[in-house]
């Protein structure tokens, strides 16, 4: 039976990850005799590959387990980071909106791209959502913070609208140019 080169890639990325993540213990341990800085680095290593292997695995079929398992982990990944992090806690007013804030916005792009229906309408559409994630966030961020500041993400709402606009145009212009000429 012949190995896939997906098959070589998971193997190599694997062994890395878990040598990298012994690695780890064993410096965390000789130098401090306790779980310290160690969740970090492990926690990533095993979240990143987690997320990975189903991509590698299944290929485009992976992409959507890939999905599914930040859906799932992206919560507790950050919990496990929060408590570990001995500092201001993060994790409720923070953490948590803006991962479900994201993943609510990762799903509905892969909807856009799963079945894209004209790459005039698509494009656009997902620059317009990038700009409506960044207000998002920028505005989870300044109600947890209590900061006002300057609205960055209105600035960059704009500026990626236009964008959008002018490619919607474009694309309009385009087809219609393309329908005139068959």
């Amino acid at each position: 039976m012949k190995a896939s080169f997906s098959d070589l890639t998971m193997w190599i990325i694997s062994i890395c990850v878990f040598v990298a993540v012994f690695i780890c213990i064993i410096c965390n341990m000789a130098f401090t005799n306790t779980i310290g800085w160690l969740v970090y680095p492990v926690c990533s290593l095993i979240f990143g590959w987690l997320v990975l292997m189903p991509i590698l695995y299944y290929k485009k079929r992976g992409i959507k387990i890939s999905f599914a398992i930040i859906t799932a982990l992206v919560m507790p990944f950050l919990l496990v980071i929060d408590q570990f992090d001995g500092g201001v806690n993060w994790f409720l007013p923070i953490g948590v909106p803006v991962s479900a804030t994201g993943i609510v916005f990762m799903w509905i792009l892969y909807g856009l791209l799963i079945k894209p229906r004209n790459i005039w309408f698509t494009v656009p559409a997902i620059i317009f959502l990038i700009s409506l994630l960044c207000i998002c966030i920028d505005m989870i961020v300044k109600h947890a913070l209590g900061d006002a500041g300057f609205p960055w993400s209105y600035l960059v709402a704009s500026i990626t609208s236009f964008l959008a606009i002018v490619i919607s145009i474009f694309g309009f212009v385009m087809k219609k140019r393309s329908l005139q000429t068959e």
